[in-house]
């Protein structure tokens, strides 16, 4: 019997995924989010909705499941024999299907960052909420003052981890050319960005900031928040405190990045440059995060049997199959049939392209589970994993 599913977190599951489709489509279709090559009402009001809404709103919310996942699994099990290399086990499988994604399809893959935070999570298993939230804040400025201040990082991390042995070296063709081209000069551009987009990059920013939000998921799952059970009043003190404290830095950082912008400054009349613009964005959007949390859980609390509800809990518990789906279909897109030219979107047509991605993804997701308990690769990664010492809910 297919033990039951808590809901909220199927639904907030397949929202994650669905803005983490829209942050994604940019590093799918070019090599910057920023860029714009025809300025006009569409696109500069897609790059704003972009930066303002959608940029680093829905990763957190993706990392604070993660984490919440581990505690699922450690319910009642985390004194059981060999559940720690249980979940270490399956850590090894998600670092190799990562691996895969990374090298074979797309090198902007978090799985690999997933993976490697996971066994470190293990040593906040038995921490309480506020343990949890402290550390969580401590990697948070971690990864703002890695980012605002790389050569804080250099000095102190990137210096003596890399530099005595670490050549990265010119590009073997630009990115444009690897996708008009053969399949082994794909394979071969992406394996030369991954020297830098999953490994220089996991110990400057990457893992920082997922540990931070996987910290934060633990502590609200402790508490019932997740899970949808905390008081109504909760989540709009979580709502509008994130949004009084957060939306200050985020318009700082969105002001900044607009003056700062080649394209969109111009066409708004605004280019003054201001400073500190990365942690302001980051503080901003970390904050708003929170925020976008709670009004997503509010909205599933006014009537949690809502009919909407089903499509986005469909794909939520696909997860896994779908985030990897969105590399193989723009994979498809850009390279296979060529249907567009790759770097050629803006901001206004990569939204687009999300919107009716996400669409089929919601046909798919209750159209397989209409027939299946599982998503694909949810199936494999809890087979090669093994059973582990005991069944648990929402494991995959």
């Amino acid at each position: 019997m297919q033990p039951s599913r808590i809901d909220s977190l199927d639904y907030l599951r397949g929202v994650a995924i669905f803005g983490m489709l829209i942050a994604n489509v940019p590093w799918h279709a070019g090599s910057s989010m920023s860029r714009i090559h025809e300025v006009d009402a569409a696109s500069v009001s897609a790059w704003l909705l972009q930066y303002a809404v959608i940029d680093q709103r829905f990763m957190p919310i993706f990392a604070m499941l993660f984490g919440a996942g581990l505690l699922l699994l450690a319910e009642g099990r985390s004194g059981a024999p060999g559940f720690k290399r249980y979940f270490v086990r399956r850590m090894g499988i998600l670092f190799l299907i990562g691996l895969a994604h990374a090298y074979l399809i797309w090198p902007g893959d978090i799985l690999l960052t997933y993976a490697i935070c996971g066994p470190i999570l293990l040593l906040f298993l038995r921490a309480g909420p506020v343990s949890l939230i402290l550390a969580g804040i401590a990697f948070k400025v971690i990864h703002i003052v890695f980012l605002q201040w790389p050569a804080l990082y250099q000095a102190l991390i990137g210096d003596w981890l890399f530099n005595s042995w670490l050549v990265i070296g010119e590009a073997p063709m630009s990115e444009i050319e690897a996708y008009a081209g053969s399949y082994g000069d794909l394979f071969a551009y992406n394996a030369w960005r991954n020297v830098f987009i999953q490994w220089t990059a996991m110990p400057f920013y990457r893992i920082w900031n997922a540990l931070s939000f996987m910290l934060t998921g633990m502590a609200f799952f402790r508490l019932g928040l997740l899970q949808a059970n905390g008081a109504l009043q909760t989540y709009r003190r979580m709502l509008w405190g994130g949004l009084a404290l957060g939306l200050p830095a985020l318009g700082y950082g969105l002001l900044a990045r607009i003056g700062a912008s080649e394209t969109v400054g111009p066409y708004l009349g605004w280019t003054v440059a201001w400073p500190y613009q990365t942690a302001a964005h980051l503080s901003g959007t970390a904050l708003t995060a929170l925020s976008v949390l709670a009004g997503l859980i509010l909205w599933f609390k006014s009537n949690p049997n809502a009919v909407w509800l089903a499509p986005f809990q469909a794909v939520g518990r696909l997860a896994l199959t779908n985030y990897v789906m969105h590399s193989v279909i723009f994979l498809v897109i850009f390279w296979g049939f060529k249907w567009v030219a790759y770097d050629s979107l803006d901001p206004d047509e990569r939204l687009l392209w999300a919107v009716a991605i996400f669409t089929f993804q919601v046909g798919f997701s209750m159209l397989w589970l209409s027939w299946a308990g599982q998503g694909p690769l949810e199936r494999l990664w809890r087979k090669l994993a093994g059973a582990g010492p005991a069944r648990s809910l929402q494991e995959a």
